[in-house]
């Protein structure tokens, strides 16, 4: 199956420099089978016949990357976000909390997209829809929708022509920050982070995002 999901969230992105937040970070994802054909059965590679795999935020930065920059008071990588005067700031705290919003990314094509997920994830999944409550965080209901596609049911060998294109597209060079003057394909790097927490049987985790887990298990969460 390919697998298609668009997620609303509460209101933390501004639609234009300089405005109240009205959208969620609002990612999207996509999942799609792929079969290499230069790999075998007996290929033990990290990204040998993966499912070609792409998530994004619509905003300039995730909100886990700000609530992480907050949580270890370091600050935000430059022209992410606003603050409440309109001028960008680099205070992760001023833009969550401050009357302050994250930017969408790319200017008006991110700002397009997370509209998109807005009437997609928001108005048709049931969740709650701006302008018709206070706010999405006050109602406590955003929404998610997903879509399944059988490819099979379209057309013949989907996988491999989806191989075909990963291949020609990863081999098509020009510093894409592959190994090898390879192009890095989507989801590449994260599969191969995945094998490697696996074989090691851990995952590190910074100590003030651990304590924030810890606390927010024992007290909920503080409804900042």
């Amino acid at each position: 199956l390919i697998g298609i999901a668009f997620a609303n969230s509460p209101e933390f992105v501004a639609a234009a420099p300089g405005g109240e937040a009205v959208f969620g970070t609002n990612p999207l994802a996509v999942g799609i089978p792929a079969r290499r054909s230069d790999t075998n059965d007996d290929d033990d590679s990290t990204t040998a016949n993966q499912p070609f795999t792409f998530d994004m935020a619509t905003s300039a930065i995730a909100l886990f990357g700000v609530l992480s920059a907050k949580a270890k008071n370091e600050p935000l990588p430059p022209n992410v976000a606003y603050a409440k005067d309109g001028s960008m700031t680099t205070d992760a705290t001023e833009a969550l909390e401050g009357g302050g919003a994250i930017a969408t990314f790319g200017g008006h094509k991110g700002a397009g997209l997370a509209l998109c997920v807005e009437l997609l994830a928001g108005a048709l999944s049931g969740g709650a829809v701006l302008g018709q409550v206070e706010s999405k965080k006050v109602a406590k209901s955003w929404g998610h929708t997903f879509i399944a596609i059988r490819p099979e049911d379209l057309v013949d060998d989907y996988d491999e022509k989806v191989g075909s294109i990963l291949e020609t597209v990863k081999a098509s060079g020009g510093g894409g920050g592959g190994e090898n003057g390879l192009v890095r394909i989507p989801g590449e790097n994260s599969a191969k982070i995945a094998a490697e927490r696996r074989a090691v049987g851990y995952m590190p985790i910074p100590i003030q995002i651990w304590e924030s887990i810890v606390e927010t298990s024992q007290h909920g969460l503080s409804g900042k």
